[in-house]
């Protein structure tokens, strides 16, 4: 009997961690990661995105698989946004055309998205945040903020290299109203220089690019 107890409890617990693992976030249990190969200068390289205990961060390695750059924590989850065709959290391409690829991260912090954009120091020889600010103000920080979710990324979408249209709320005497913020790649920060509440309430379909951004 004692025998027959012993394995109907190792039964229920290896039962219980299965059906645990179906619901648990990426990372929570064993570490998840993706890698994206990637080369400039005739040089090749990897990044490295992993998730564990709710945490992601990006890590850069050469051929040699010497780690040169670490980004540090820059979210929790992975979150997907819009370039070209595709639905995505993670890419790599070139950005302002200078042949060097920038790294582009969706993640999410709490119940907002969050859209990373690291461009290559080629003095320091390590990548840096590109800063997201505004026209005519002082605000500016290292990443770009969503705050209102949308399948499929449709809140984040890079309309083309240099243009990233992000739905987010728009505060007004009222309350507030879903509106779409237009940055715009100057030099090495993203600029918005455009704010507008949306065609449709609660519509946020990625727009037609302009000029689909290259596929890697």
């Amino acid at each position: 009997m004692r025998k027959l107890s012993v394995l109907f409890g190792a039964f229920v617990i290896a039962f219980a961690t299965s059906a645990y693992a179906d619901f648990a976030l990426p990372g929570e249990l064993t570490p998840e990661t993706t890698d994206i190969g990637f080369k400039f200068n005739d040089a090749k390289y990897k990044v490295t995105r992993t998730i564990s205990k709710n945490s992601l961060d990006l890590k850069v390695f050469d051929s040699e698989e010497k780690q040169i750059w670490s980004s540090g924590e820059i979210g929790q989850q992975a979150s997907k946004f819009v370039y070209g065709k595709d639905s995505t959290t993670l890419k790599v391409d070139d950005l302002d055309g200078d042949n060097i690829p920038e790294i582009i991260a969706g993640t999410t912090y709490g119940t907002n998205s969050e859209l990373h954009v690291f461009k290559y120091n080629t003095e320091k020889k390590i990548y840096e945040a590109m800063n997201f600010g505004y026209k005519d103000s002082d605000l500016s920080r290292d990443f770009m903020v969503s705050d209102i979710p949308a399948a499929d990324g449709e809140n984040m979408v890079f309309t083309s290299k240099t243009q990233i249209r992000t739905m987010g709320k728009i505060y007004n005497e009222d309350g507030a109203v879903p509106g779409f913020y237009y940055f715009e790649l100057e030099g090495n920060q993203f600029i918005c220089n455009k704010i507008e509440k949306a065609p449709i309430e609660n519509d946020i379909s990625p727009v037609t690019p302009a000029e689909a951004p290259a596929e890697n």
